[in-house]
């Protein structure tokens, strides 16, 4: 991915004003879909290029069920696509801003858990050793 993306503090600020609860829902389930950590280290090989389901089953180290499994759920959701070629089916990522997503959450959770290491080693500097 060589895009870039330009997100205004304005826009962040103001998401939520211009958003239906409907929407709130679809959101929600966005949210569960990637809460699964087996769904995140399916993203994380199809990040490289598109990918067959064999050779995320071998990249992964998971059952063919439990990967097909994820890949229906991801292609139900619109989160990955399909294409047949032969027996192979190719699975890629269809919206970038999944990606988007997972690299801003994680990394939100190493500067906050960088931050509480840095207040424990502040209460207690005996604890670095």
């Amino acid at each position: 991915m060589s895009k870039v993306v330009t997100i205004t503090e304005e826009e962040v600020k103001n998401w939520n004003l211009n958003m239906p609860d409907e929407m709130l829902a679809a959101v929600s389930n966005r949210f569960k879909l990637l809460s699964e950590p087996m769904r995140l280290k399916i993203l994380r090989v199809l990040c490289e290029r598109e990918h067959t389901v064999q050779e995320i089953v071998n990249k992964i180290n998971a059952s063919q069920a439990n990967i097909s499994k994820h890949l229906a759920l991801m292609h139900d959701n619109g989160v990955v696509t399909r294409r047949k070629e032969g027996l192979k089916c190719y699975y890629k990522i269809s919206d970038d801003s999944i990606i988007y997503s997972c690299y801003l959450t994680s990394k939100s959770v190493v500067e906050n858990l960088q931050d509480r290491l840095s207040w424990v080693q502040n209460v207690n500097p005996n604890l670095i050793n």
